[in-house]
């Protein structure tokens, strides 16, 4: 969401910045210290630049450029890459064990006599 400025324009001169949708831009402020009403300044876009170009290391680009986020993107899934901090997130749950705990019990019951008997001789 977008980040707009404003200025109590009577009162005490304070600057509040608000994230707001796109459609509530034009809605009023009212400076929170005097209860007045507040002028919207305008800011600089802020416009965030693709990637950086690079030499692609490996796969069908080997030693050719990547220059764009979209030949990155494709590049990537044409030779089933996965960049680093973006590999899909993994349910970590305890997995329930398949074993039951009365098939534990009989284990147990037949391994610890044998176990025993080791431990005697």
């Amino acid at each position: 969401m977008p980040t707009y400025v404003f200025r109590c324009k009577d009162g005490c001169g304070a600057v509040v910045e608000l994230v707001r949708p796109m459609r509530e831009a034009c809605d009023p402020a009212l400076c929170g210290d005097c209860d007045l009403p507040m002028l919207q300044e305008l800011q600089p876009a802020h416009i965030t630049p693709d990637i950086t170009p690079y030499i692609a290391t490996a796969g069908d680009r080997a030693g050719k450029p990547v220059t764009s986020r979209k030949a990155h993107r494709e590049y990537l899934k044409r030779n089933r890459l996965i960049e680093v901090g973006n590999e899909p997130i993994r349910d970590t749950k305890v997995m329930r064990p398949t074993v039951t705990r009365k098939e534990i019990r009989e284990e147990l019951r037949r391994v610890v006599p044998q176990v025993l008997k080791r431990a005697r001789a």
